[in-house]
């Protein structure tokens, strides 16, 4: 756990979600994140999570959590190399269509459309294939209830040195294990609690996305499960552990 002082000519002012614009900090290649809610044990439970599957670590951005100027936060390495710059769905489909792309759902009847729509895009505009890394993606989502996971939290790399475009690590998970869940109630049991839970961004349902693109990584569970019973109690963990009980099938 990390506590640093950092002063506001490091801050760096980014758009955020419905929930308002958040603060990053940016520092000897570091990026730091002050919390909203309580993003940053989230952060660090979801990404430890990642080092008990087999997902190579390449592929998922790692956050500590710690405290910025006295205040809850997390920080994450900068993995971006020299000449690579981080572009998200949503600003790539508008700069290259000129309509965002979370307002082609309309269009679509169904989720499998909307889905197709998007990797055929990828595809044709990019000549990239990111199957894979939605099926990552719904994988860790359906297991950690990631309810923002707009397109501005999918993202490509574009390695300018090789004119190509890569598929991002998987970053921004803090609105997961029900942190920032309006619908939260401390009266209700976490079984309840989760099926008020509203995913993105293809479906309301991470069941259906998981379904949709099938199992992307394989997790420990047991080693998870027993490093979770060495963390502190919180709502966050108990979540956690209450998904990795009742989902075998990620072994």
């Amino acid at each position: 756990m990390f506590d640093i002082t950092l002063s506001d000519n490091l801050t760096v002012n980014i758009d955020g979600t419905s929930e308002g614009t958040q603060t990053k900090f940016y520092d000897k290649g570091y990026w730091y994140k002050t919390d909203t809610f309580e993003e940053g044990i989230v952060e660090y439970l979801v990404s430890k999570l990642l080092t008990f599957s087999t997902l190579p670590k390449k592929s998922y951005v790692i956050y500590e959590y710690g405290k910025i100027n006295g205040k809850s936060s997390c920080r994450s390495k900068d993995f971006l190399k020299p000449g690579y710059e981080l572009i998200t769905f949503e600003r790539i489909h508008q700069r290259i269509t000129g309509t965002k792309l979370s307002a082609k759902k309309y269009e679509f009847e169904s989720m499998e459309s909307y889905i197709e729509y998007t990797v055929d895009f990828f595809r044709k505009y990019l000549d990239l294939d990111i199957k894979k890394y939605l099926k990552n993606i719904f994988t860790l989502d359906f297991i950690t209830l990631n309810e923002d996971r707009h397109f501005n939290n999918l993202a490509v790399i574009y390695d300018t040195k090789n004119n190509k475009y890569i598929t991002a690590p998987i970053f921004d998970n803090g609105k997961s294990l029900l942190n920032g869940n309006r619908s939260y109630r401390s009266a209700l049991s976490i079984e309840e609690n989760i099926k008020k839970v509203i995913a993105l961004p293809f479906s309301g349902s991470h069941k259906k996305m998981f379904d949709y693109f099938g199992k992307g990584f394989s997790i420990d569970i047991d080693s998870a499960l027993e490093w979770l019973n060495t963390e502190p109690q919180s709502l966050y963990r108990d979540v956690l552990i209450y998904q990795l009980s009742v989902n075998k099938k990620l072994e």
